[in-house]
């Protein structure tokens, strides 16, 4: 990965996911999470877009120990949900 972004400079280490289509690298989670555990790596960090807004990916990262750099499962799920993440900003007094 030829990139100069601050993440990958303080990351002991990245893997890059295969090449081709989205479902079969970036918006795909069991690839993802099949690379994480091969690799032994602590923690995930999915980027922008395609898996990283899929509450499946923190949640079945933290069914095998590794954590998630990313809101929690169950956090996608509302924010996913328009009028669930109303009543969540609502609650939390967001001003809207």
């Amino acid at each position: 990965l030829n990139a100069n972004a601050e993440f990958i400079r303080l990351a002991d280490s990245f893997v890059e996911v295969p090449g081709g289509s989205n479902k079969n690298n970036y918006a795909n989670v069991d690839v993802i999470v099949d690379i994480a555990v091969r690799e032994g790596v602590d923690a995930v960090w999915p980027g922008w877009g395609h898996a990283s807004e899929n509450p499946k990916l923190p949640n079945t990262l933290k069914a095998k120990g590794i954590k998630f750099i990313g809101p929690p499962g169950p956090i996608m799920y509302v924010l996913g949900d328009k009028i669930a993440a109303n009543i969540l900003a609502q609650t939390a007094k967001v001003p809207s």
